[in-house]
């Protein structure tokens, strides 16, 4: 769907980071996404009954591709949603996964941060051998035999 994606850019419409799609039997997950938060406003949406609500705007990129990503602010309690919440925790520029998955009934996303690992150059005299400083005799089995003995 080459021309479909060419208008869209054209148009400036970002498509949406989805998270599980709609089944008869309800939204089934489709897997982990790995994404970096760009950046996030506060936006009106509207709700399932066709109400506007207030709803919180996420940039995301994912796989070098930009997508916008939209929740609820508030839960039905009126309360701050969780998962504004977490994502409070991230950083622009953080790389995270984001999945959906089932708790009972009810489906949630579960937000794990992507360790930032730097390499680390280690020269062989700095890597420990194992049993190096240990006594090569049978010294090591006596005393494990009288640990042994001792819990009797």
């Amino acid at each position: 769907m080459e021309t479909s994606k060419t208008i869209t850019k054209a148009a400036n419409i970002i498509p949406r980071l989805r998270l599980g799609a709609k089944t008869d039997h309800g939204v089934v997950a489709n897997g982990p996404h790995r994404v970096k938060f760009i950046k996030d406003k506060e936006t009106k949406g509207k709700d399932f009954q066709g109400k506007e609500i207030d709803m919180v705007a996420y940039l995301v990129e994912e796989n070098g591709e930009s997508k916008s990503y939209r929740i609820p602010k508030f839960n039905k309690e009126g309360e701050v949603n969780y998962l504004v919440i977490r994502l409070a925790e991230v950083n622009e520029g953080d790389e995270v996964i984001l999945e959906m998955k089932k708790k009972g009934i009810k489906n949630y996303v579960e937000v794990s941060p992507v360790n930032q690992t730097s390499k680390v150059e280690i020269e062989d005299d700095d890597i420990p051998i194992i049993g190096e400083d240990e006594p090569t005799d049978s010294t090591t089995e006596k005393v494990e035999d009288k640990v042994e003995d001792s819990e009797e």
